[in-house]
């Protein structure tokens, strides 16, 4: 049966998640259509991947602002839908679950964040759906008999070892001479980011002074403030971004999708905010020693640590060990999605 699958967009990271299941839509013969938030280089990213999306709105500031686009992204989601009419809704996505309850089509709700650290959208987005589809970290959240599990990480579906191949040389062409890491800077204005803190621009200065002369220091920021002293702008296509990391000694960063992404990609990532041992997927990861979590006022020891990684091959040798050890039998839950929006979407 060919199915009709809508897919929402609401964070940059999801493009790469959508795009993977887009993909393989399009390979099973499904007719895919996407609608998108213009947050940060989400377009930019679809368009690189040549994914036709509507754009359903644009991040607006503070809180009355959230509420508003929020209400307009809803009203426009029902445009498409009532056109479209999708047997699936799938995305991290706040309006799946409602529109399918009043148009018709079943929902799959995707997400590996605890519904604890972003209980806005777990009330919003959770009621009404068909599917919850979360990692197998968040099986103790037990939402009956409509919840759905999977081994590892949702960057899986993007970068599993079948699927995502690092060009080692794109880095260099674009103007990274290796040895270099990489430090990201998030907004954090999300609605579950509100009065949390993350890493601080004068530890990363502190850091390039450590590492100068030694091994570059390349900062990608969702701000517009220029990069902090010692270091320089990471200025590259935002589709080649995981290609770039993948070259890299270190990842710095306040993000979670980053972080866990440097660690799929066998790059040591240390993270520094509020969020270290709130999140069950990265706890996992730093478990299993893929991953390293630093609150803010543990800044110093995360940068002590971030330079002796950057300088040393036998850390650098010993990760990629532990990257190899995380991904044998790890399965790649892409067709294990894919098969269930199938089974789904043909009682729809």
């Amino acid at each position: 049966m060919s199915l009709r699958i809508l897919l929402d967009i609401n964070h940059p990271s999801q493009a790469h998640v959508i795009r993977a299941i887009y993909e393989a839509g399009r390979g099973r013969g499904h007719e895919l259509a996407v609608v998108a938030r213009d947050k940060d280089v989400t377009l930019a990213l679809l368009r690189a991947f040549g994914v036709p999306f509507v754009c359903l709105s644009k991040p607006r500031p503070g809180r009355l602002g959230s509420a508003l686009e929020l209400v307009q992204r809803e009203l426009r989601f029902y445009r498409v839908v009532r056109r479209f009419r999708p047997h699936i809704l799938l995305g991290t996505s706040v309006h799946a679950a409602r529109a399918s309850r009043l148009f018709g089509g079943k929902s799959v709700i995707l997400n590996e964040d605890d519904a604890a650290v972003v209980p806005l959208f777990a009330r919003i987005a959770y009621p009404g759906a068909h599917r919850i589809v979360t990692p197998d970290c968040l099986k103790h959240e037990a939402w009956g008999n409509r919840h759905r599990t999977y081994p590892g990480t949702q960057k899986l579906l993007y970068l599993h070892r079948d699927r995502f191949t690092p060009d080692p040389g794109l880095a260099l062409r674009l103007g990274l001479r290796p040895p270099f890491g990489v430090v990201r800077l998030s907004s954090l204005t999300a609605h579950h980011d509100v009065g949390r803190r993350g890493l601080d621009r004068r530890a990363v200065s502190d850091l390039a002074k450590r590492l100068e002369g030694r091994v570059d220091v390349f900062v990608s920021t969702e701000t517009a403030d220029p990069p902090p002293e010692g270091t320089r702008a990471l200025s590259v296509p935002p589709e080649t971004v995981h290609h770039v990391m993948a070259s890299a000694r270190f990842v710095l960063s306040d993000s979670q999708s980053m972080t866990a992404e440097a660690a799929l990609l066998g790059v040591p990532p240390i993270r520094v905010n509020d969020f270290v041992g709130r999140i069950s997927y990265l706890a996992e990861l730093e478990r299993f020693g893929l991953a390293f979590g630093y609150r803010p006022e543990q800044a110093s020891p995360a940068i002590e640590f971030a330079a002796r990684v950057a300088l040393s091959d036998e850390e650098q040798s010993r990760f990629k060990q532990t990257q190899a050890r995380y991904f044998e039998g790890m399965p790649d839950p892409l067709p294990w999605l894919v098969d269930l929006i199938e089974a789904l979407g043909e009682e729809a």
